[in-house]
């Protein structure tokens, strides 16, 4: 049984202070996440003078620009080193999205990151989709605010060398996220259409979308996850508290049990089970030796260890070869 890949996605959640994202990371590491995931950019390589912060940033960062924002919940590089040697200590997988050129070589030279993440926001980035394609990696591709032609784009440049490793991250980029815009069942023209793996990058509130969205196929589930809901910073209002995640992999981990496999298989107990409920033929008087056994002489009753009802044609009209006791099961030896 293949599990659900589980990203607690901490990105800017340590509001640039280290030591809460390596408590975080101590914390998650116990949960039993795959991996935690964080951001890395160089605000000046990102942001233009024309750019502007989105409506729920304005809302909950005080800081007057995009420039000043990201640099306010930033870590460095060294920094960034520093949380990969620590998630090695704690046998969890580091994992960090990166939003222009310079930090995705740094992450995937000096870091080595096992899995290439590309942001909804960057995944029609051509030198940082460029990039990825060369490199041989795992790729999630996040899609929110991106039409099925734009992920054919995407997906163009991605695979133009040979075909890559793929998982389609189905995504409503609205912080949180309102329960009428998931269309989750999105997930399933996700795989009709490209026939990659896909999974669920959630923004909204509660655990009930990436328990539905594994249910509906999702491989990798991603949610973000802050210390503290009502802290200063753009994503922590869409964030669950680390006990909200824990309970959320426990959820998760239940349903890989349940979903099984595809084939249809029986437990020892449901045998059992299966004996005692169905029904077999029955016979329904007392069965002289030497007669032919008509429709009206037998039954179906519990368990189902004799003859299946289904089965009356290897029944009726045959011989009792020895004397048959009314509601007892009918058995072929019995019969010539």
């Amino acid at each position: 049984m293949k599990k659900t890949f589980i990203i607690a996605e901490i990105g800017p959640n340590h509001n640039g202070d280290i030591e809460i994202a390596k408590s975080m990371v101590k914390d998650l590491s116990k949960i039993g996440v795959d991996a935690i995931k964080f951001q890395l950019a160089i605000p000046e390589q990102v942001y233009s003078d024309d750019a502007f912060k989105a409506d729920y940033q304005k809302k909950s960062e005080k800081s007057d620009s995009p420039l000043k924002m990201a640099n306010r919940h930033r870590l460095s590089f060294e920094e960034h080193k520093i949380l990969k040697n620590w998630c090695d200590q704690l046998n969890i997988s580091y994992l960090c999205t990166a939003f222009d050129i310079e930090s995705l070589k740094y992450i995937d030279q000096n870091l080595n990151v096992p899995i290439f993440k590309i942001s909804s926001g960057e995944n029609l980035t051509k030198d940082l989709i460029e990039y990825i394609a060369k490199k041989n990696k795992p790729i999630l591709l996040s899609t929110g605010m991106t039409s099925f032609e734009e992920i054919h784009k995407s997906l163009y440049v991605l695979n133009k060398e040979k075909k890559q490793d793929i998982t389609i991250l189905h995504c409503v980029s609205n912080y949180p996220a309102q329960d009428h815009e998931l269309n989750l069942k999105t997930l399933r023209a996700l795989k009709r259409e490209f026939n990659f793996e896909i999974g669920y990058s959630d923004h909204s509130l509660g655990n009930e979308a990436c328990i539905a969205a594994v249910a509906l196929g999702a491989k990798t589930i991603e949610k973000h996850v802050t210390f503290d809901k009502n802290a200063e910073g753009p994503d922590h209002m869409a964030s669950a508290t680390i006990d909200e995640f824990r309970q959320l992999v426990q959820s998760i981990r239940r349903i890989d049990e349940m979903l099984g496999s595809e084939v249809k298989s029986f437990s020892a107990e449901e045998n059992k089970i299966r004996e005692m409920a169905r029904k077999s033929i029955v016979a329904k008087v007392n069965i002289a030796k030497g007669s032919t056994i008509t429709e009206n002489m037998i039954c179906f009753k519990r368990p189902g260890t004799g003859i299946p009802s289904l089965s009356i044609d290897l029944v009726i009209g045959k011989k009792a070869n020895t004397d048959i006791s009314s509601n007892r099961i009918i058995k072929l030896e019995q019969l010539s």
